[in-house]
Protein backbone atom coordinates (compact mmCIF):
# COMPACT_ATOMS: atom_id res chain seq x y z
CA UNK A 1 0.00 0.00 0.00
CA UNK A 2 2.91 2.57 1.16
CA UNK A 3 5.97 3.13 0.72
CA UNK A 4 8.47 2.92 3.76
CA UNK A 5 8.79 6.02 5.81
CA UNK A 6 12.46 6.63 6.69
CA UNK A 7 12.79 8.95 9.94
CA UNK A 8 16.00 10.47 11.35
CA UNK A 9 15.95 10.85 14.91
CA UNK A 10 17.92 10.28 18.08
CA UNK A 11 19.07 7.37 18.94
CA UNK A 12 18.39 7.34 22.45
CA UNK A 13 14.24 7.93 20.90
CA UNK A 14 14.85 4.87 18.83
CA UNK A 15 16.27 2.78 21.74
CA UNK A 16 13.16 3.56 23.74
CA UNK A 17 11.01 2.40 20.84
CA UNK A 18 12.71 -0.53 20.53
CA UNK A 19 12.69 -1.11 24.22
CA UNK A 20 8.77 -0.75 24.48
CA UNK A 21 8.42 -3.15 21.21
CA UNK A 22 10.04 -5.52 23.48
CA UNK A 23 8.44 -4.87 26.95
CA UNK A 24 5.33 -4.61 25.61
CA UNK A 25 5.21 -8.09 23.99
CA UNK A 26 4.66 -6.93 20.20
CA UNK A 27 6.29 -9.83 18.89
CA UNK A 28 6.49 -11.81 15.10
CA UNK A 29 5.40 -15.34 15.41
CA UNK A 30 9.04 -16.55 16.15
CA UNK A 31 9.04 -14.56 19.02
CA UNK A 32 11.21 -12.00 17.97
CA UNK A 33 10.29 -8.38 18.44
CA UNK A 34 7.96 -6.70 16.03
CA UNK A 35 9.36 -3.25 15.56
CA UNK A 36 6.71 -2.28 12.50
CA UNK A 37 3.98 -3.98 13.95
CA UNK A 38 4.87 -1.92 16.85
CA UNK A 39 5.25 1.26 15.23
CA UNK A 40 2.18 1.29 13.32
CA UNK A 41 -0.39 0.56 16.32
CA UNK A 42 1.38 3.71 17.93
CA UNK A 43 1.11 5.49 15.07
CA UNK A 44 -3.01 4.12 14.95
CA UNK A 45 -3.52 4.69 18.54
CA UNK A 46 -1.41 8.07 19.10
CA UNK A 47 -2.00 10.26 15.73
CA UNK A 48 -5.27 12.11 17.04
CA UNK A 49 -3.75 12.88 20.62
CA UNK A 50 -0.77 14.09 18.79
CA UNK A 51 -2.33 16.37 16.45
CA UNK A 52 -4.44 17.66 19.43
CA UNK A 53 -1.32 18.96 20.89
CA UNK A 54 0.11 19.82 17.77
CA UNK A 55 -3.28 22.11 17.37
CA UNK A 56 -3.32 23.61 21.02
CA UNK A 57 0.18 24.70 20.12
CA UNK A 58 -1.07 26.57 17.13
CA UNK A 59 -3.96 28.07 19.15
CA UNK A 60 -1.71 29.46 21.81
CA UNK A 61 0.88 30.72 19.20
CA UNK A 62 -2.07 32.36 17.55
CA UNK A 63 -3.46 33.89 20.61
CA UNK A 64 0.40 35.19 20.92
CA UNK A 65 0.39 37.20 17.73
CA UNK A 66 -2.78 38.97 18.34
CA UNK A 67 -1.24 42.40 18.83
CA UNK A 68 0.69 42.47 15.34
CA UNK A 69 -1.19 44.01 12.93
CA UNK A 70 -3.93 42.42 10.50
CA UNK A 71 -1.31 42.23 7.26
CA UNK A 72 1.50 41.08 8.98
CA UNK A 73 0.11 38.95 11.53
CA UNK A 74 -0.15 35.60 9.19
CA UNK A 75 3.23 35.60 8.27
CA UNK A 76 4.16 35.91 11.46
CA UNK A 77 2.25 33.03 12.57
CA UNK A 78 3.79 30.77 10.13
CA UNK A 79 7.48 31.61 10.99
CA UNK A 80 6.91 31.07 14.78
CA UNK A 81 5.62 27.75 14.00
CA UNK A 82 8.68 27.01 12.07
CA UNK A 83 11.27 28.25 14.77
CA UNK A 84 9.14 26.73 17.39
CA UNK A 85 9.67 23.49 15.38
CA UNK A 86 13.27 23.77 13.78
CA UNK A 87 14.73 24.17 17.00
CA UNK A 88 13.29 20.79 17.88
CA UNK A 89 14.47 19.54 15.23
CA UNK A 90 18.18 20.66 15.81
CA UNK A 91 17.85 19.43 19.77
CA UNK A 92 16.87 15.67 18.24
CA UNK A 93 19.82 15.57 15.85
CA UNK A 94 22.46 14.93 17.61
CA UNK A 95 23.58 11.24 18.02
CA UNK A 96 20.67 10.59 15.27
CA UNK A 97 19.78 7.39 13.33
CA UNK A 98 17.75 6.98 10.06
CA UNK A 99 15.30 4.38 11.18
CA UNK A 100 12.11 3.37 8.45
CA UNK A 101 8.43 1.55 9.22
CA UNK A 102 5.89 0.36 6.38
CA UNK A 103 2.41 1.68 7.01
CA UNK A 104 0.02 -1.12 7.02
CA UNK A 105 -3.93 -1.41 6.87
CA UNK A 106 -4.04 -0.72 10.50
CA UNK A 107 -2.64 2.81 9.86
CA UNK A 108 -3.94 3.55 6.73
CA UNK A 109 -6.60 6.11 7.94
CA UNK A 110 -3.68 7.88 10.16
CA UNK A 111 -1.15 7.70 7.59
CA UNK A 112 -4.33 9.79 5.27
CA UNK A 113 -4.44 11.99 7.57
CA UNK A 114 -1.08 12.94 8.36
CA UNK A 115 -0.06 13.22 4.41
CA UNK A 116 -3.44 15.52 3.12
CA UNK A 117 -4.21 17.30 7.25
CA UNK A 118 -1.72 17.41 9.38
CA UNK A 119 1.62 17.81 7.18
CA UNK A 120 1.99 21.73 7.06
CA UNK A 121 5.33 23.14 5.81
CA UNK A 122 7.69 20.33 7.51
CA UNK A 123 8.72 16.89 5.63
CA UNK A 124 7.14 14.18 6.37
CA UNK A 125 10.25 12.34 8.53
CA UNK A 126 9.93 15.98 10.85
CA UNK A 127 6.65 15.15 11.32
CA UNK A 128 6.72 11.60 11.93
CA UNK A 129 10.07 12.16 14.50
CA UNK A 130 8.41 14.93 16.71
CA UNK A 131 5.39 12.32 16.61
CA UNK A 132 7.33 9.82 17.94
CA UNK A 133 9.20 12.37 20.45
CA UNK A 134 5.63 13.26 22.04
CA UNK A 135 5.08 10.01 22.50
CA UNK A 136 8.38 9.42 24.28
CA UNK A 137 8.24 11.78 26.58
CA UNK A 138 5.14 10.50 28.39
CA UNK A 139 6.10 7.96 31.59
CA UNK A 140 5.87 4.05 30.21
CA UNK A 141 3.15 3.21 32.23
CA UNK A 142 0.90 6.08 29.97
CA UNK A 143 2.84 4.85 26.78
CA UNK A 144 1.37 1.07 27.76
CA UNK A 145 -1.85 2.37 27.43
CA UNK A 146 -1.43 3.89 24.43
CA UNK A 147 0.00 0.61 22.48
CA UNK A 148 -3.05 -0.96 24.15
CA UNK A 149 -5.53 1.47 23.78
CA UNK A 150 -8.81 0.32 22.97
CA UNK A 151 -8.36 -3.14 25.42
CA UNK A 152 -7.79 -0.52 28.02
CA UNK A 153 -10.59 1.18 27.32
CA UNK A 154 -13.03 -1.82 27.26
CA UNK A 155 -11.39 -2.66 30.50
CA UNK A 156 -11.59 0.51 32.64
CA UNK A 157 -15.15 0.39 30.69
CA UNK A 158 -16.33 -2.78 32.11
CA UNK A 159 -15.05 -1.45 35.46
CA UNK A 160 -16.62 1.60 35.59
CA UNK A 161 -19.87 -0.02 34.33
CA UNK A 162 -19.63 -2.96 36.03
CA UNK A 163 -20.39 -5.57 33.13
CA UNK A 164 -18.81 -8.66 33.24
CA UNK A 165 -15.70 -9.35 30.22
CA UNK A 166 -14.15 -12.44 28.26
CA UNK A 167 -10.52 -12.00 28.38
CA UNK A 168 -8.35 -13.92 26.00
CA UNK A 169 -4.20 -13.64 27.18
CA UNK A 170 -1.64 -14.01 24.81
CA UNK A 171 -0.79 -17.17 26.58
CA UNK A 172 -3.51 -18.79 25.34
CA UNK A 173 -5.46 -18.91 28.66
CA UNK A 174 -9.36 -17.53 27.77
CA UNK A 175 -11.28 -15.91 30.95
CA UNK A 176 -14.77 -16.14 30.07
CA UNK A 177 -16.19 -14.54 33.55
CA UNK A 178 -13.72 -12.17 34.59
CA UNK A 179 -15.15 -9.37 36.86
CA UNK A 180 -13.00 -6.54 36.15
CA UNK A 181 -11.81 -4.41 39.60
CA UNK A 182 -9.44 -1.70 37.76
CA UNK A 183 -6.60 -0.95 35.72
CA UNK A 184 -3.75 0.35 38.05
CA UNK A 185 -0.60 1.27 36.93
CA UNK A 186 2.70 0.66 39.39
CA UNK A 187 3.70 3.13 41.58
CA UNK A 188 6.98 3.42 39.81
CA UNK A 189 5.02 4.56 36.46
CA UNK A 190 6.48 1.23 34.48
CA UNK A 191 3.30 -0.86 33.86
CA UNK A 192 -0.15 -1.61 34.11
CA UNK A 193 -1.60 -4.42 35.60
CA UNK A 194 -5.54 -5.92 34.95
CA UNK A 195 -7.46 -6.64 38.66
CA UNK A 196 -10.12 -8.87 38.09
CA UNK A 197 -12.11 -11.61 39.91
CA UNK A 198 -12.62 -14.87 37.57
CA UNK A 199 -15.51 -16.09 39.43
CA UNK A 200 -12.71 -18.25 41.53
CA UNK A 201 -9.86 -16.05 42.52
CA UNK A 202 -8.41 -12.76 42.30
CA UNK A 203 -5.82 -12.44 39.36
CA UNK A 204 -3.52 -9.85 38.48
CA UNK A 205 -2.09 -9.96 34.66
CA UNK A 206 -0.10 -7.10 32.64
CA UNK A 207 -2.16 -5.17 30.12
CA UNK A 208 0.05 -6.14 27.52
CA UNK A 209 -1.05 -10.00 28.41
CA UNK A 210 -4.51 -9.04 27.20
CA UNK A 211 -4.81 -10.06 23.90
CA UNK A 212 -8.82 -9.06 23.30
CA UNK A 213 -11.83 -8.47 25.48
CA UNK A 214 -15.20 -8.42 24.98
CA UNK A 215 -18.01 -7.00 27.15
CA UNK A 216 -20.53 -9.14 28.48
CA UNK A 217 -24.30 -8.18 29.10
CA UNK A 218 -24.10 -10.04 32.80
CA UNK A 219 -23.16 -8.06 35.77
CA UNK A 220 -19.87 -8.51 37.43
CA UNK A 221 -19.50 -9.65 40.67
CA UNK A 222 -16.45 -9.46 43.64
CA UNK A 223 -17.43 -11.06 46.60
CA UNK A 224 -16.72 -7.95 49.14
CA UNK A 225 -13.34 -9.93 51.13
CA UNK A 226 -11.70 -10.19 47.11
CA UNK A 227 -12.61 -6.40 46.43
CA UNK A 228 -11.13 -5.18 49.91
CA UNK A 229 -7.93 -7.33 49.21
CA UNK A 230 -8.08 -5.08 45.32
CA UNK A 231 -8.20 -2.14 47.41
CA UNK A 232 -5.46 -2.74 49.22
CA UNK A 233 -3.33 -3.91 46.60
CA UNK A 234 -3.95 -1.16 44.63
CA UNK A 235 -2.91 1.15 47.35
CA UNK A 236 0.27 -0.64 47.95
CA UNK A 237 1.70 -2.06 44.77
CA UNK A 238 -0.48 -2.71 41.90
CA UNK A 239 2.04 -5.52 40.63
CA UNK A 240 1.60 -7.52 43.81
CA UNK A 241 -1.08 -10.12 44.45
CA UNK A 242 -2.69 -10.16 47.23
CA UNK A 243 -3.95 -13.16 48.75
CA UNK A 244 -5.96 -14.09 51.34
CA UNK A 245 -2.96 -14.68 54.06
CA UNK A 246 -2.24 -11.29 53.43
CA UNK A 247 -4.33 -9.86 56.06
CA UNK A 248 -2.35 -9.63 59.01
CA UNK A 249 -0.03 -6.51 59.55
CA UNK A 250 3.70 -6.93 58.70
CA UNK A 251 5.99 -5.59 61.32
CA UNK A 252 9.78 -4.75 60.51
CA UNK A 253 12.73 -3.58 62.84
CA UNK A 254 14.94 -1.65 61.03
CA UNK A 255 18.45 -0.53 62.54
CA UNK A 256 19.71 3.14 61.59
CA UNK A 257 21.50 1.57 58.50
CA UNK A 258 18.24 -0.10 57.30
CA UNK A 259 16.33 3.05 57.62
CA UNK A 260 19.03 5.27 55.81
CA UNK A 261 18.53 2.50 52.82
CA UNK A 262 14.48 3.00 53.46
CA UNK A 263 14.68 6.09 52.73
CA UNK A 264 16.67 5.97 49.67
CA UNK A 265 15.57 2.48 47.93
CA UNK A 266 12.12 4.43 46.50
CA UNK A 267 11.74 0.51 43.60
CA UNK A 268 9.17 -1.10 45.06
CA UNK A 269 8.92 0.94 48.45
CA UNK A 270 5.99 -0.59 50.45
CA UNK A 271 4.74 2.60 52.73
CA UNK A 272 4.05 2.15 56.72
CA UNK A 273 0.66 2.68 57.66
CA UNK A 274 2.42 2.92 61.48
CA UNK A 275 6.14 4.03 62.67
CA UNK A 276 7.25 3.11 66.26
CA UNK A 277 11.19 4.01 66.67
CA UNK A 278 12.52 1.59 64.86
CA UNK A 279 9.82 -1.03 64.48
CA UNK A 280 7.54 -0.47 60.85
CA UNK A 281 4.69 -1.58 60.22
CA UNK A 282 3.24 -2.35 56.43
CA UNK A 283 -0.34 -3.44 55.30
CA UNK A 284 1.49 -4.66 51.93
CA UNK A 285 1.55 -8.16 50.52
CA UNK A 286 4.30 -10.72 51.42
CA UNK A 287 5.75 -10.47 48.20
CA UNK A 288 6.63 -7.30 47.99
CA UNK A 289 7.79 -7.34 51.59
CA UNK A 290 9.97 -10.02 50.52
CA UNK A 291 11.21 -8.32 47.36
CA UNK A 292 12.09 -4.88 48.87
CA UNK A 293 13.65 -6.45 52.21
CA UNK A 294 15.58 -9.14 51.05
CA UNK A 295 18.48 -6.68 49.86
CA UNK A 296 18.86 -5.38 53.81
CA UNK A 297 20.27 -8.57 55.11
CA UNK A 298 20.03 -7.91 59.02
CA UNK A 299 19.34 -4.30 58.72
CA UNK A 300 15.88 -5.29 58.50
CA UNK A 301 14.18 -7.52 60.92
CA UNK A 302 10.79 -9.19 59.79
CA UNK A 303 8.84 -9.52 63.20
CA UNK A 304 5.43 -10.54 62.35
CA UNK A 305 4.05 -12.23 60.85
CA UNK A 306 6.13 -15.61 62.49
CA UNK A 307 5.96 -17.68 59.25
CA UNK A 308 7.09 -14.55 56.58
CA UNK A 309 10.34 -14.12 59.46
CA UNK A 310 10.99 -17.61 58.83
CA UNK A 311 11.10 -17.40 55.04
CA UNK A 312 13.16 -15.12 54.93
CA UNK A 313 15.77 -16.87 57.48
CA UNK A 314 15.90 -19.68 54.92
CA UNK A 315 16.23 -17.28 52.51
CA UNK A 316 19.55 -16.15 53.77
CA UNK A 317 20.25 -19.66 55.43
CA UNK A 318 20.85 -20.96 51.75
CA UNK A 319 22.34 -18.62 50.73
CA UNK A 320 24.71 -18.55 53.63
CA UNK A 321 25.26 -22.42 52.83
CA UNK A 322 26.06 -22.18 49.15
CA UNK A 323 28.51 -19.34 49.86
CA UNK A 324 30.33 -20.92 53.08
CA UNK A 325 30.77 -23.83 49.93
CA UNK A 326 32.10 -21.62 47.44
CA UNK A 327 35.14 -20.10 50.66
CA UNK A 328 35.27 -21.97 53.24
Amino acid sequence: MYEKIKISAPKSLYDLLKKDCVDFKIVKADGSPNMNSFLNTLLRNYYEEFAGVEEKVREEVRSAVEIVPDRYRETVFLNTLKILNKRQTEIERKASVVFAFKPVKLSERAVLCIENLLLQNESMSSYYRRLFSGYAQKTKNVREKIIFKENYRLLTDAAKRGVKTCISLVNGNIEKDASVHSVSAAKDELFNYVLYFNGKQNVTVRLSSVRTVSLLAAKSYIPAQNRELFDRQVECAAQYPMYNTDREPIKVRLTAKGRSMFDKIYLYRPTPIDIDGDIYTFACSANQALYYFERFGDNALILSPKKLGIFMRSYYYFAYKKYKTLYP
